[in-house]
């Protein structure tokens, strides 16, 4: 199962639900406009009067968001207490004194409090709808950081309802779907936004992306599951990204067997060898084919990186190692020979191949050429293989303009399967 570590909510523990309705000044003129004298209200008596908060609810109410903007949660709780006491409150003193305790309860990370409060707050006409967004915000981000995705879900779509458009909320709609496993909404979700990111030429946020791809793994959505991970490793072509692609495609059910050294090569230039069985089975494949120049690098590499070790006398990677190295000096005493015989041959294949060979004993330049000639040739047979073995020189030699028209001739090559994947993850390497 793939970890995600609860994120940080960027600003939303810092969003009060007190807001600016709450700063000293105003709670202290609200306070003491109930004390004015009658003239005064009845010069005002044309424009409706505001509410007001008493002096004994407002000066602790004052007080308390002193001690709030101090991180003094204890004493500003104590504050509050005393306020709530104080008999026959008016809705509007219930409306600021539910703002103050919603504060309260982001600092002190109390979600379902938060939300009690907010409920509260909510209740008549002093909320602006700007405070209601914000309120909301808050609450969503305290129920995710509490684990409560459910509620979490709840709260965001609230959000969103009352119109909130933050796009770091719409990021943790999909992740919060995702972790209270309900990987189809995740999907749905993740989709919609990785789909408004790519629309408007930007670059999805990468945990999306992986959590997309974990979702309709989940889902056993395969086709959705490989499209997620394309479109992952087109913006963030890490190695780990990339063994998540190459994994999928060894695991296409029918994947032809002539295409898995290719597949190898794929392997090598993007996530890289990880395992000893890579090695040694890539190294198998290639003296198989002919290659031994090729499956004695590939077993060099392997020791190199640690991996292969235990080549005792008489075992099978020891066998394995003497026979690419004897095989490989006995092509290197021959290539010169060999070279000269393909070029006097009809078909195409025998100069590739010997042109591969001269390419791996470290004659680029002429076993690229080779190479090159005998495509130009005519090949009769497994044309598009030499074809796929080209654009690994390419790509080793990072001739991203040679390899790409070579690409565009193998797509839709449906007869062996995978051979669309490769050619696709090719060009995904390349561009």
């Amino acid at each position: 199962m793939m970890q995600t570590k609860p994120l940080t909510c960027y600003a939303m523990l810092c969003a009060a639900l007190c807001a600016s309705a709450l700063a000293p000044h105003a709670l202290a003129q609200s306070a003491a406009s109930a004390a004015a004298p009658a003239s005064a209200a009845s010069a005002a008596a044309t424009t409706e009067a505001a509410p007001t908060v008493r002096p004994e609810i407002g000066n602790l109410l004052i007080d308390a968001q002193r001690l709030l903007g101090e991180k003094n949660t204890k004493d500003a709780a104590e504050k509050l207490r005393a306020a709530e006491a104080v008999a026959n409150q008016t809705p509007y003193e219930q409306h600021i004194l539910a703002r103050v305790k919603g504060a309260l309860a982001q600092l002190s990370g109390d979600a379902e409090m938060a939300d009690a409060q907010y409920q509260l707050a909510s209740q008549g006409p002093w909320l602006k709808p700007s405070d209601r967004v914000a309120g909301m915000y808050a609450v969503a981000g305290l129920y995710y950081n509490a684990k409560n995705y459910a509620k979490a879900i709840e709260s965001i779509t609230r959000y969103q309802q009352l119109g909130g458009n933050d796009p770091a909320l719409t990021v943790l709609l999909g992740q919060s779907y995702y972790l209270n496993a309900d990987y189809a909404n995740a999907a749905k979700a993740l989709e919609v936004e990785v789909g408004k990111t790519l629309a408007q030429g930007k670059v999805p946020v990468e945990i999306q992306l992986k959590l997309l791809a974990d979702s309709r793994g989940r889902m056993r959505d395969d086709a959705g599951h490989t499209k997620a991970l394309e479109t992952l490793v087109q913006y963030y072509p890490s190695k780990v990204n990339w063994r998540s692609l190459m994994e999928r495609l060894w695991a296409k059910p029918q994947l032809a067997n002539r295409l898995q050294l290719d597949v190898f090569r794929l392997q090598m230039a993007t996530a890289g060898l990880t395992e000893a069985v890579d090695y040694t089975e890539m190294a198998a494949l290639a003296l198989q084919e002919g290659s031994a120049i090729e499956a004695a690098k590939v077993l060099d590499q392997g020791y190199a990186s640690g991996l292969l070790v235990g080549a005792d006398k008489g075992s099978e990677l020891q066998k394995l190692t003497d026979k690419a190295r004897k095989s490989a000096v006995e092509d290197r005493a021959t290539l010169e020979k060999d070279v000269a015989r393909a070029k006097t041959l009809t078909d195409g294949l025998a100069m590739f191949n010997y042109g591969f060979n001269l390419f791996q004993a470290g004659q680029t330049e002429r076993g690229v050429a080779q190479m090159e000639q005998g495509l130009a040739k005519g090949i009769a047979r497994n044309a598009d293989l030499a074809r796929l073995r080209l654009i690994s020189v390419y790509a080793e030699l990072k001739q991203r303009d040679k390899a790409l028209p070579v690409l565009q001739a193998l797509t839709g090559k449906a007869d062996l399967i995978g051979m669309d994947d490769c050619a696709r993850y090719w060009t995904l390497l390349l561009r």
